[in-house]
């Protein structure tokens, strides 16, 4: 079977499996049919009126009729054959069309032969050991700046700078309206009471705490003792918020929780529950879904994943967050701890050409020697971005706080700022929302399979999401009018644009957007005269910071970003 990889540096327990002995299996079925012979109906109740709007607003609308397959339910016929067959089946997929259930080989081989199953699988999972507290090396390499204007942010101050993420929360950009979906472990040390670390109960207390479920398919009478928190520790990066020690870029997010596993690992973390918990968030309306999960080796016994097969196609996890994707999801995954190893060690779902893979640097940019490096086995790079992912200032026990490392910690950062995004311009798609953060990030014309495109710049990609927000770009620019670049920029004071026409245009409007959508200074109005027309704006009144300049002329727009700095 796969080995999940969890992705703190974790050392894997290889398990060797008998030929007696019964293993979880993926059985695909051929279609859906129900008693009458025809197709399941997808229930009116079981898309939440956000997930349809979400569909509506960022999804694809050219696989809407596949939509409507894979969101149909299961035949309950094949099912309660599979069950009289002396089968417990334990996870469902809607999307997969798949059930799974505990077989060994004779039974794998009875189940392959039915005349509705299309085939098995094993299910994916790993036996992690427990999650290091501290990083390998004692040594931190010095940091380049800082940028803690206050107390305000605690310890998690060097990991918001490192994403300049500190200049939009202080704005008040914190993912409000965005609904954020982590698949984890537990996230608190009491699994009974979940987000009640003190850096997250604000959540619950502003009612924003939706759900949290559990899909580790436990006896409901047998607790998880002992249990491994590393979910709250992950939520505490992404949507922390308790003044003087920690804050996340998406505190202000709706959250949804999915813990797909009861540590320490009394039992395999398993690909099954990973897929069953994507579907039932894309189903709530969940907009973003973060996961520290990833699936790439096999146990011994079993038939392994290759290089070859990280191609974005063939993995579970990956076929399933890319589904998501398509239906207006923003999935965002660690790229994996494997980069020891060398290139081509990203695992699922991080493969996926939909998904967002976070790498992990130091706090002054250094490329952490773990975090795993691509391409794909079909060329592309791989990771997407990066983030700071070791000694990451998180939440830990009941009450506490430490320092621990990982691509899990990368990861959650990046999500927080993604609602972020989503809060400035909630029409933005998957895609339009990977392009926000590529080409904003710190090696945006030259990225690789080390930093992908490098670390992540949250105002500069929030910025940028407000530029779009504000321009019509289906609209064609016509190519007898040009707004040159403007300089310097960065500018300290003032800054110059020119405007060039071909022809004339009776009225034109330039002016000055902060990262709200407000405006902030007015460059010019007034008609625009053929030739080039100089123009220059002080902006010494404006805090520094990331902001936009839009040009309004004709019905139509063009936008562009500019930055101030302090002195």
């Amino acid at each position: 079977m796969h080995k999940i990889v969890f992705f703190v540096l974790l050392f894997a327990i290889p398990h060797l499996a008998t030929a007696q002995e019964k293993a979880k299996y993926w059985i695909f079925l051929k279609d859906k049919q129900d008693i009458s012979g025809k197709n399941t109906q997808v229930e009116e109740s079981y898309l939440t009126d956000k997930a349809i709007t979400r569909r509506a607003q960022r999804g694809d609308e050219r696989f809407a009729r596949m939509f409507a397959l894979q969101d149909a339910p299961i035949s309950s016929v094949y099912e309660a054959n599979l069950r009289e067959s002396g089968l417990k089946i334990e996870q469902r997929s809607r999307w997969l069309n798949a059930v799974t259930a505990q077989l060994n080989e004779e039974e794998v081989e009875q189940i392959t032969a039915l005349s509705y199953v299309r085939g098995t699988r094993p299910v994916a999972h790993l036996t992690p050991a427990v999650l290091p507290r501290k990083p390998v090396s004692s040594v931190i390499p010095g940091r380049v700046s800082s940028n803690c204007p206050s107390s305000l942010f605690g310890d998690s101050c060097t990991q918001l700078d490192v994403v300049n993420a500190i200049p939009a929360i202080e704005r008040g950009i914190n993912g409000s309206g965005v609904t954020l979906g982590f698949l984890d472990t537990q996230f608190s040390v009491n699994p009974t009471n979940p987000f009640s670390h003190p850096s997250l109960t604000h959540i619950g207390m502003d009612n924003r705490l939706i759900e949290v479920r559990d899909f580790t398919q436990r006896d409901s009478s047998q607790p998880c003792r002992g249990t491994h928190s590393h979910g709250m520790a992950v939520a505490s990066v992404a949507v922390g918020y308790d003044k003087g020690e920690i804050i996340g870029p998406g505190y202000g997010a709706n959250i949804y929780a999915a813990a797909t596993e009861c540590a320490p690992y009394e039992r395999n973390i398993e690909e099954d529950n990973f897929v069953a918990a994507v579907e039932w968030m894309e189903a709530e309306g969940v907009d973003v879904i973060t996961s520290s999960l990833g699936y790439f080796d096999f146990d011994r016994g079993q038939q392994s994943y290759t290089k070859d097969d990280l191609d974005g196609d063939t993995g579970l996890t990956t076929i399933v967050m890319d589904w998501a994707a398509s239906r207006g999801i923003v999935p965002v995954t660690s790229a994996g701890n494997s980069g020891r190893e060398g290139p081509q060690t990203i695992g699922t779902p991080a493969d996926g050409d939909s998904v967002i893979a976070v790498g992990a640097v130091w706090a002054d940019g250094v490329l952490a020697d773990f975090s795993s490096r691509g391409p794909t086995a079909d060329g592309r790079i791989k990771p997407d971005v990066s983030a700071q992912g070791i000694y990451v200032y998180l939440a830990e026990g009941a009450r506490g706080y430490d320092k621990s490392q990982g691509t899990s910690f990368s990861a959650p950062m990046v999500a927080g700022i993604v609602t972020q995004i989503l809060q400035v311009n909630p029409d933005l798609g998957p895609r339009e929302v990977w392009h926000v953060l590529t080409s904003t990030a710190s090696q945006s014309n030259s990225p690789n399979n080390n930093f992908g495109w490098g670390i992540v710049d949250a105002d500069a990609a929030i910025m940028h999401a407000v530029a779009l927000n504000r321009s019509e770009t289906d609209l064609p620019i016509p190519n007898d009018l040009t707004i040159h670049t403007p300089y310097p920029n960065p500018f300290q004071d003032v800054v110059h644009f020119t405007i060039e026409a071909v022809q004339p245009v009776s009225h034109a409007r330039l002016v000055i957007i902060d990262v709200l959508g407000r405006e902030v200074g007015t460059v010019y109005e007034g008609p625009i005269r053929t030739g080039g027309m100089p123009l220059q704006f002080d902006g010494a009144h404006l805090p520094p910071g990331v902001y936009a300049y839009t040009l309004d002329f004709d019905g139509r727009t063009r936008s562009g970003m500019l930055t101030r700095l302090g002195y």
